[in-house]
């Protein structure tokens, strides 16, 4: 059964310490003791995880912590697999309770209903909204329809550039510095690519087109309408930037469509330059220890965007609709963004906290040695501008997202690019008529 908070009405406290002098001051504090009893009946928790996070820092950052304050609450941790996507979860009744995702993943949630909005419950928690990035919390409530909160924010996955010192230091040429611009990028990697001994030394890679697009907030599905968004000036600024860099001679990567430069950085240590997304706690440890001499600047801008890495990506926690414990849910949420555990977070981790708490920010890595001495204070050079609103069909890996690799694919190789963007947008248009058959 559960137990419910007693709630004494003010008027009645202050006639009773009236009247009672002393003894119903004691008593009012004894009242007020009582009505904070919280419900400490046992729950289990469902946590859906469905970004990427290993069982170790599920451990550090969310079990330990909240096992710590609310010993009757316990976490499953629910990975998406076979017969554990969300889709299945949910035609089974077996929604999870919370969910572990980024800002952009949450319309798929939306389209299952599982979305629910946390004001009410942070209102009643007392819950500081001002402690967050107001970037994030905007990107947040954006995707709602009447400004509602669906999550709050755990980490903002920041973005640099990552250079492999060694390949500088053979060629002569300066380590790469903060402050520049994509054309300045693609020209210092001319100089860095080249083949030796019949192994290709690549120059700069941006890992895939869609992270350039981020400084510009833009998507190629419109989520209001659902039409193809991809046609456009941005676009063709996006494709042409991602070509001169691809273009220089010897740093064609491999495989144009898909997301795969980290082994050659961070094994095969052949790539010069990577511009991706925070990696600090993702390989580098044990690359360094296989011999890799790394460090950071800042991640190269658009001249019509100085100093903006792209837009708001945030991995957050969300409530569901469907749970029963929403209020033991909010007490995970509470903890999990706390100082204390974004202070574990950033030391031990090197997550970067989604709170504007530049003491935290600025012990990033603190407790990993093999970051000392990194230029780490990179990641805060550039900005991220607020999110653009994300179609759930705008996922990786989905037919969209594969059309407009193939365009730039076939761009890069033998169309123009007006070509290339008008016949993605038709064709992303045909796959979006087919979802709504």
């Amino acid at each position: 059964m559960m137990m419910k908070k007693i709630v004494v009405p003010a008027l009645i406290l202050a006639v009773a310490a009236g009247c009672s002098g002393g003894a119903g001051k004691q008593a009012d504090v004894k009242s007020a003791e009582q009505a904070a009893v919280e419900d400490t009946t046992p729950v289990t928790l469902k946590l859906f995880i469905g970004v990427p996070i290993v069982d170790k820092d599920i451990e550090t950052l969310i079990i330990e912590p909240v096992k710590k304050k609310y010993p009757y609450i316990s976490i499953e941790v629910v990975r998406s697999g076979k017969g554990t996507t969300i889709a299945e979860l949910v035609a089974a009744g077996q929604s999870p309770d919370l969910l572990y995702s980024w800002n952009g993943g949450l319309p798929v949630y939306k389209e299952f209903d599982l979305l629910y909005d946390l004001t009410p419950l942070a209102k009643k928690a007392k819950t500081d909204l001002a402690r967050f990035e107001p970037t994030i919390i905007d990107s947040l409530k954006a995707i709602s329809d009447k400004g509602e909160l669906y999550a709050l924010p755990f980490s903002e996955d920041l973005s640099a550039l990552f250079y492999n010192k060694d390949i500088f230091d053979r060629t002569g040429v300066p380590y790469p510095k903060d402050g520049m611009t994509w054309e300045d990028a693609a020209e210092i990697a001319r100089k860095l690519s080249f083949v030796e001994r019949g192994v290709q030394y690549r120059g700069l890679d941006m890992e895939t087109i869609m992270r350039l697009r981020g400084a510009f907030g833009i998507t190629y599905i419109d989520a209001k309408t659902e039409k193809a968004s991809i046609n456009t000036d941005l676009w063709r600024k996006v494709f042409e930037t991602a070509k001169a860099v691809y273009a220089v001679p010897n740093n064609k990567p491999a495989n144009l469509l898909a997301y795969g430069s980290k082994p050659a950085f961070l094994k095969d240590q052949t790539l010069a330059m990577i511009a991706t997304n925070n990696m600090l706690n993702q390989g580098l440890e044990d690359a360094g220890k296989k011999g890799l001499q790394w460090d950071i600047a800042q991640y190269p801008s658009f001249k019509e965007k100085p100093n903006v890495s792209g837009h708001v990506a945030a991995h957050l926690v969300a409530i569901t609709k469907t749970s029963k414990y929403k209020e033991q849910a909010m007490k995970v949420l509470e903890t999990v963004t706390s100082d204390e555990v974004q202070t574990i977070s950033a030391r031990t981790t090197a997550r970067i906290s989604s709170l504007k708490n530049t003491v935290i920010k600025k012990q990033l890595g603190a407790d990993m040695p093999f970051l000392q001495g990194k230029h780490v204070e990179a990641f805060f050079k550039s900005t991220a501008i607020p999110s653009p609103i994300y179609s759930q069909y705008e996922e990786i890996n989905t037919d969209a997202y594969k059309i407009v690799m193939q365009s730039f694919k076939d761009y890069f190789e033998f169309k123009d690019v007006n070509t290339a963007l008008r016949e993605a947008e038709e064709k992303i248009n045909q796959f979006l008529d087919g979802k709504r058959k």
